[in-house]
């Protein structure tokens, strides 16, 4: 948000030399391509407020848009950050007068591009090609079974005696599913 100057260089160049920087980026796990979307995210978000007009802010935003569903993709604790950018931003559109309908629908276009690699889940599942099995994706139910993480637990991960957010979506959505 400052621009560059000796505060960029030397934030840029501590991570650049942190050594669980290095550490985890050589690991391929889940987390370390996470934080490159929440990376990317905070950047396009200082970019979103520091854009000069509203070509740059559109351009901004759907790329933002783009990379909030394909980092759900990968991790769905990035919708910590997107629950609150999203809404700032919108706000910020409104204040400057430049959030219409079509926009809206173009954003939630580019949203839903990010979750193009989703498609490949019960293909996958159909061909029997995976080489790690998630289970069964070819049905509705076993595909949000897997987007919901229920089979290892990311949503039920709640002091007992609270209802768990994975329990409160698997009775809204699954019991519903199961009985159409």
């Amino acid at each position: 948000l400052t621009g560059p100057g000796p505060g960029a260089v030397l934030a840029g160049g501590l991570f650049a030399v942190s050594r669980l920087s290095w550490q985890w980026s050589m690991v391929a796990e889940v987390f370390t391509l996470n934080n490159l979307f929440v990376g990317l995210l905070f950047f396009l978000t200082a970019s979103f407020h520091c854009a000069e007009n509203s070509r740059q802010r559109r351009k901004i935003m759907h790329w933002g848009a783009f990379c909030c569903g394909l980092g759900l993709c990968n991790q769905h604790t990035l919708v910590l950050y997107v629950l609150v950018i999203v809404p700032w931003v919108l706000s910020r559109l409104h204040a400057l007068k430049e959030l219409s309908f079509l926009g809206l629908v173009s954003l939630g276009f580019c949203f839903i591009a990010g979750f193009l690699p989703y498609i490949y889940l019960p293909i996958s599942s159909y061909l029997s090609t995976a080489r790690w099995s998630w289970g069964d994706q070819t049905t509705l139910s076993g595909l949000l079974t897997h987007l919901l993480r229920a089979e290892y637990g990311t949503f039920s991960l709640v002091c007992p005696g609270f209802i768990s957010v994975y329990q409160f979506l698997h009775n809204v959505f699954y019991k519903k599913i199961v009985f159409l």
